[in-house]
């Protein structure tokens, strides 16, 4: 074994160099491929067994190797050896996409979802669709609550995915509009401007294409947030790391302070906004704040839950002082 490169998980996998002229076996005829002479990532209790592994291990380390770090060196010669000589791999991929994409919105399951489709856009650089949907699930994953600190991040990602896309399919109106949601937080109005309006041109007289022109009227004359919505965002997450070290007020004078600025809350209306200050408020022992809080979660999205058991729980607590 010939350890040139680091391993990005050196706990579990080591890199391994292939003898000269090494094939492979794929097919029902047995076809044999040759594999290419650089260090391929195995697992290391592969390599305890047998110095010289056997096709099957150097598939599964590949694969699984690929599923944690899609973007490590020589990813595409390693996928390429995937799809060639373990091109049932690919078959898995897709149930697992498919799989993942039933399940609720979770930050693991996204980022799951997206390191599976990164392998398949490693042999598939030109497929539009699928160069879109890693941009889109990126783009998701900024917006959740729980994702906030690492917003302007993702958020990254997200464009350079959709940029990605949008040199295969230039005017393609789903792909901009992701793109010039990105710019807009960002603070590159110009930039968003630009892109509402192309789609405005395109779409026909309606509710639609008269919001996009009001967008694009507001950066116009100048009305737009002073501050970048992205710091906003990152304002919530830098909250929420107080939060969880249980440094509750520095996290409640954040939030209030959101709060009282509503330049967020007027962009951006969100019940997850006000359920968060209503956590803060109510380990500040700010109860009656928290219930507003928590009721005005309710106004903008009646059936969430943990709202209203939020609400029970300072209900009964107030019973109990009584």
């Amino acid at each position: 074994m010939k350890n040139v490169e680091q391993p990005l998980d050196p706990t579990e996998y080591s890199f391994w160099l292939p003898p000269d002229g090494m094939t492979l076996t794929t097919g029902p005829d047995n076809e044999e491929i040759v594999v290419p002479q650089i260090l391929l990532p195995v697992h290391n209790n592969a390599l305890k067994k047998s110095p010289q592994p056997s096709e099957k291990m150097i598939g599964e380390g590949i694969y699984d190797y690929l599923r944690r770090f899609p973007d490590c060196p020589k990813a595409d010669k390693y996928a390429q050896i995937l799809k060639t000589a373990y091109s049932f791999y690919f078959a898995d991929i897709g149930s697992q996409i498919i799989m993942l994409e039933a399940k609720e919105v979770d930050p693991p399951y996204i980022r799951r979802k997206i390191n599976l489709m990164k392998i398949l856009a490693l042999v598939e650089p030109e497929n539009f669709g699928l160069l879109q949907r890693i941009g889109i699930a990126y783009f998701e994953l900024s917006m959740i609550y729980s994702e906030l600190i690492n917003v302007r991040r993702e958020m990254a990602a997200a464009r350079q995915w959709l940029e990605k896309a949008r040199r295969l399919q230039p005017d393609e109106i789903g792909n901009l509009n992701y793109l010039a949601q990105i710019c807009y937080f960002t603070g590159a109005y110009p930039q968003a401007k630009l892109y509402w309006r192309i789609i405005a041109d395109k779409l026909e007289e309606g509710e639609s294409k008269s919001e996009l022109l009001k967008r694009i009227e507001r950066i116009e004359t100048e009305q737009m947030p002073e501050q970048p919505l992205i710091e906003k965002l990152e304002a919530i997450g830098a909250a929420m790391e107080h939060y969880h070290i249980e440094e509750y007020a520095e996290a409640c004078i954040i939030m209030e302070r959101l709060e009282e600025e509503g330049t967020l809350l007027c962009e951006l209306p969100n019940p997850e906004f006000f359920y968060f200050l209503g956590l803060c408020r109510e380990k500040t022992e700010e109860l009656a704040a928290a219930f507003e809080s928590y009721n005005k979660v309710l106004e903008l999205a009646p059936q969430h839950e943990a709202a209203r058991e939020a609400l029970d729980r300072l209900l009964d607590a107030n019973e109990r002082v009584k």
